[in-house]
């Protein structure tokens, strides 16, 4: 198995964490993002995961994703519906029940990973929740910091986002992006 980066560490607060592909695609065939996923995107999210108090995903990502609980973190779940499965809901109709949603997760843990889709974690951007976005993008040629914010824009709304720390490793890139 590879070695996570040095800097790859969560901090204090609410982080994100997203894969994707270099033609924008943040899941595969099955609809998950297992068919995309690769042994250095694995150790990354494996190692922000030991790390997270609190982890938090959307409505469709627990059911794509078939998330369950965990015995290591608490796992909530951003839904709009009625809660489906032991995974603890926080139900949502306005962006302010967001907002304050995040507001209480950070109070009562202190380190929150996001692991949801992209119109959440868009709304979690423009809303400037995030403190600390891991992108990790595969890649079939080499990649660079250039073609990580082009097509890291083509999927998300990064607005103020930008990228603090860059590695490639192999034919995949991982970053981190704060709010300038």
């Amino acid at each position: 198995m590879k070695s996570a980066v040095a800097w790859y560490e969560l901090q204090a607060g609410f982080a994100a964490n997203f894969h994707m592909t270099e033609d924008g695609k943040y899941f595969g065939e099955n609809k998950t993002s297992r068919d995309i996923s690769n042994e250095v995107d694995l150790t990354h999210l494996k190692k922000l995961r030991s790390q997270a108090d609190a982890v938090v995903i959307g409505g469709s990502t627990a059911r794509n994703e078939g998330y369950k609980k965990s015995k290591n973190f608490e796992t909530y779940v951003f839904t709009r519906g009625p809660n489906d499965g032991e995974l603890r809901a926080l139900h949502f109709s306005r962006e302010a029940e967001l907002v304050g949603h995040i507001a209480n997760l950070k109070s009562i843990h202190t380190r929150v990973l996001s692991e949801c889709g992209p119109a959440l974690l868009n709304k979690f951007l423009e809303l400037g929740v995030v403190d600390q976005l891991f992108l990790t993008v595969t890649f079939i040629g080499v990649p660079t910091q250039q073609s990580i914010e082009r097509i890291a824009g083509q999927v998300l709304r990064l607005g103020e986002y930008q990228i603090e720390q860059f590695e490639a490793i192999d034919n995949s890139a991982v970053t981190l992006w704060r709010r300038a």
